[in-house]
């Protein structure tokens, strides 16, 4: 397991104008079946796919919007795809959706060519890219403007759009020209891969059909100009597809790269979006300097994972992807994977049995973005979740309670100790006493627990990120205290708790009778660690709510916290 904080990558920064915000689900939506016949689609939505998204929507969410059946759905979806491209979600204004629609009218103001502006190569080009960085035309055809006014030709009428970069084109880096030519005076300006095309004598005199195919020629005619585009057949054509794609599946492609190149250096991911179901947890608990732990869970269901025979083995491999991001630059990345070696009898239950990576952050409080990415490498479908996280931050006095962890396992363990020696120049507080010419000791033994990310002191928990349980299962949960008050004549501390299971305005149950814990002043720690198991035999399926009250007897406070579980 390998973790690192790398400086943003140039990809990133390509893509600023299109970053994501994507839905915090780890799950794609998919289209029905092919054989269910979608409803007709009104007219106002049949012209926002069609022609007013036309140029940034990918086919799988083309697909996903035309297969939708309800005006809501349809709605929910619009919603949903301007702040997937929303440049900052925390603002009310989406610059993306501003921009595009200001070029959409530009382009049909401007570009109209005896039909719509966003329907010709021109309007095309800005919807898709903005204003050029530089802009040159030639509209009455002079001579001297693509090639050199020596040379034995003329010009058709034509415009240059220069851009510096256009993010997401992989056939090329840095300065593009994209050259519009009105063929014969039509009326119309067509995007061509190549000047020569702009010359209106080729099909004419010997010596000027070949002006601007530079390699017909062994040497360029006087002064001329050499416009950066491709020159060789295929590489125009491959160039101008590009050109032509979608910003759609630029963005897409550019989400699927990037996650995917960051766990195995794969640039290119699979062309669908073949999804990997999964379900992710995370919690907030009190640490020590301000810092806060987040230990995080994901579960993949194991009739999702595919398997490969090796032997007597069933083998399966799932990677995984993580990336914290706060306002300005990545503050964390690490890449793990989870292999599982099956016996044949394991094997065949894996469909009812689920698969759990756990990993455990420390962070400041604050707001972040948190990206997972999910990656079976033997079917190569991918799972992804981008969402925003706000870390709290919990208070140095007075009664608090972390976040509540529901779980399915709960077991005492003695945490393994893993003895560091370092030199004390290596440990700058250290700097402080040499200063007071107090003797440091040139190497110090410093031991620290280690354990499993769901370890907290001699607890070990086997977190449940789906907060589903069955019938014939336990509800196991844990919670940490902080911040009692020690009476220092009573030389203690205590506290009363008590767990509770409601199903809306109904009390279901009560476990266990409220409990209050006494804690001697030479056993006060930063935290109390708290929780409970009930069975669940008797429940009906439903929705739950599991109810949390703690009192400080000392400090006469309580504090309530509440979490929903589901039977089923």
């Amino acid at each position: 397991m390998t973790g690192a904080c790398p400086r943003a990558l140039r990809i990133f920064i390509a893509v600023a104008a299109l970053a994501v915000c994507l839905p915090a689900a780890g799950v794609q939506q998919k289209p029905p079946s092919k054989n269910e016949k979608p409803a007709e689609i009104p007219a106002q939505y049949k012209k926002w796919v069609d022609e007013e998204a036309l140029y940034i929507i990918s086919d799988n969410e083309r697909d996903v919007f035309k297969s939708l059946r309800t005006d809501d759905e349809r709605e929910g979806f619009i919603r949903t795809f301007w702040r997937r491209r929303d440049p900052s979600p925390e603002t009310p204004l989406n610059e993306f959706r501003e921009e595009h629609y200001r070029r959409l009218e530009w382009a049909n103001r401007h570009y109209f060519e005896g039909k719509a502006g966003w329907r010709t190569d021109r309007g095309r080009a800005y919807i898709m890219f903005g204003p050029p960085d530089f802009f040159e035309t030639n509209p009455g055809g002079g001579r001297g403007f693509l090639f050199d006014p020596s040379g034995p030709t003329a010009e058709f009428p034509s415009e240059v759009w220069t851009y510096r970069s256009i993010p997401g084109l992989k056939e090329r880096i840095g300065r593009i020209d994209l050259i519009f030519v009105n063929y014969y005076n039509s009326g119309s300006y067509q995007l061509t891969t190549n000047p020569a095309l702009a010359n209106a004598l080729r099909n004419v005199s010997m010596p000027a059909r070949d002006v601007g195919y530079a390699e017909a020629r062994k040497e360029a005619y006087p002064g001329e100009k050499d416009r950066d585009m491709a020159f060789n057949p295929l590489e125009q054509l491959t160039l101008l597809a590009e050109l032509t794609k979608s910003r759609g599946e630029v963005l897409e492609e550019t989400e699927r790269s990037e996650r995917l190149r960051k766990l195995r250096g794969i640039v290119d991911a699979n062309e669908s979006l073949t999804a990997l179901p999964f379900v992710d947890q995370e919690s907030f608990l009190k640490g020590p300097e301000n810092i806060i732990s987040v230990p995080i869970s994901i579960e993949v269901a194991g009739k999702d994972v595919q398997f490969k025979e090796a032997g007597d083995r069933y083998r399966g491999l799932v990677s995984f992807y993580f990336e914290v991001k706060d306002q300005s630059q990545t503050v964390y990345q690490i890449s793990d994977r989870l292999e599982m070696n099956l016996r044949e009898e394991t094997y065949k239950r894996r469909l009812a049995d689920s698969y759990q990576y756990k990993h455990r952050l420390e962070l400041r409080p604050g707001d972040y973005f948190l990206h997972v990415v999910v990656w079976d490498e033997l079917s190569n479908n991918v799972g992804y979740l981008d969402k925003r996280m706000t870390v709290p931050s919990f208070p140095e006095d007075g009664l608090c309670l972390s976040d509540v962890i529901l779980a399915r396992t709960v077991r005492v363990v003695d945490a393994p100790k893993e003895t560091v020696v370092v030199e004390s120049k290596d440990i700058p507080a250290l700097r402080a006493f040499e200063k007071a010419n107090l003797k440091v000791p040139d190497k110090l033994e410093i031991t620290r627990r280690q354990g499993d990310p769901f370890t907290f002191g001699n607890l070990e928990i086997g977190p449940n990120p789906s907060s589903i349980y069955k019938p014939d299962e336990e509800l196991v949960f844990f919670y940490q205290i902080y911040n009692l008050v020690f009476n220092p004549g009573q030389g203690r501390a205590a506290v009363l708790v008590e767990h509770e299971i409601w199903k809306g305005a109904q009390l279901i149950a009560t476990i266990d009778k409220p409990q209050e814990a006494s804690i001697p002043a030479d056993q006060k720690a930063s935290y109390l660690n708290s929780g409970a198991r009930y069975t669940l035999s008797r429940f009906e399926a439903g929705q739950y709510t599991l109810v949390i009250k703690v009192k400080d007897i000392i400090a006469d406070k309580i504090i309530e916290k509440r979490v929903d579980f589901t039977v089923r």
